[in-house]
């Protein structure tokens, strides 16, 4: 069996062409077309046309880099927020602190400009002859004397752990040599322990701190704070001691200035600058307060390097129970 081909190429593609009919593409000559016994012709069949897509780029990627983008701005929104927010409430609070101190003043703190003339207080106070006023009490020792200061402590704890009624005492003692020393030793102890024997009329008990607030070769200041524990508060009070060292003898508020109504005076005068307005002072009349100064049981009188500080101890159902005082410079020594 033989069979006649026909061989050339392509005018579409230049592949190679057999009998008419391209072998690659399919393109075929219109000669090369037969018609069957119908009369139908048939065209052969061209080998399907393909085209090269391009491939589509893998965009996962992008929509990580694009949530974590948003996730950041989200958080420093939120940062944003926060920071606005307690920056606000800030603002608030202190307009609300500006606007309570303006209607309802210092509460009870007066600034009297002490520490923007002297500086910030850093909680130890050392008195000093140019302070304006003696600011508390406080020990004001020295060690270039002929005589120095020791310390004694006396105690009573109750057994029972139930038991909250405690007795606690500091005084200072004077250590020279002479009886002037022993006699004002004595009037010290005294006056130091004189709530030991009756610390239990107290359901809490009571405490005596001592201070020396004046020292130097003729005389010498102690002052006692005692703190008595009563069931709705405590009770403060101060009593205060001066000796002279040349015979031991204690110096009376009468031997350190006049009690009249200069005094009296005067010291209303200083308590509005040292203190502010205290209602016992400022609604007590000069009668009261004269008589105050002049009764040994509630004034108290004492040096320090600063002045002469005069005070009465106060108690009533009006004001309350306290003390108050204040430095008369004139009269430092």
């Amino acid at each position: 069996m033989s069979e006649d081909r026909d061989y050339g190429f392509c005018p579409r593609c230049g592949a190679l062409m057999q009998d008419g009919v391209c072998r690659s593409c399919g393109y075929a000559e219109r000669n090369s077309v037969r018609s069957d016994m119908s009369g139908n012709s048939e065209r052969p069949k061209e080998a399907p046309f393909t085209q090269t897509q391009p491939r589509k780029k893998n965009r996962k990627g992008l929509f990580v880099v694009l949530a974590v983008l948003a996730a950041f701005l989200l958080l420093a929104a939120l940062i944003a927020a926060v920071i606005f927010l307690g920056k606000s409430v800030g603002n608030i609070m202190h307009a609300a602190e500006d606007s309570f101190f303006d209607e309802y003043g210092d509460a009870g703190i007066y600034d009297d400009g002490f520490y923007d003339d002297f500086g910030s207080y850093d909680g130890e106070y050392i008195p000093d002859a140019d302070d304006p006023y003696y600011r508390e009490i406080t020990d004001c020792t020295r060690t270039d004397l002929e005589y120095g200061i020791s310390w004694i402590t006396d105690s009573i704890t109750p057994d029972s752990e139930e038991d909250y009624c405690t007795y606690y005492a500091v005084y200072p003692r004077l250590d020279g040599e002479g009886e002037q020393f022993e006699t004002i030793n004595s009037a010290i102890t005294r006056k130091a322990l004189e709530y030991k024997e009756n610390y239990r009329s107290y359901p809490g008990g009571c405490s005596s701190y001592g201070y020396v607030t004046y020292m130097d070769e003729e005389r010498i200041s102690i002052v006692f704070q005692h703190e008595l524990y009563e069931e709705n508060g405590t009770l403060p009070r101060v009593t205060a001691l001066t000796f002279s060292l040349e015979n031991g003898q204690e110096i009376l508020p009468e031997q350190m200035t006049e009690l009249n109504e200069e005094l009296v005076m005067r010291f209303r005068a200083q308590n509005k600058v040292q203190n502010g307005d205290v209602k016992y002072v400022e609604e007590s009349s000069d009668e009261e307060l004269l008589a105050q100064f002049r009764n040994p049981e509630n004034a108290f009188f004492f040096y320090s390097p600063v002045g002469l500080e005069a005070g009465v101890n106060y108690e009533s159902e009006e004001f309350g129970s306290g003390w108050v005082s204040v430095t008369l410079k004139d009269q430092a020594l």
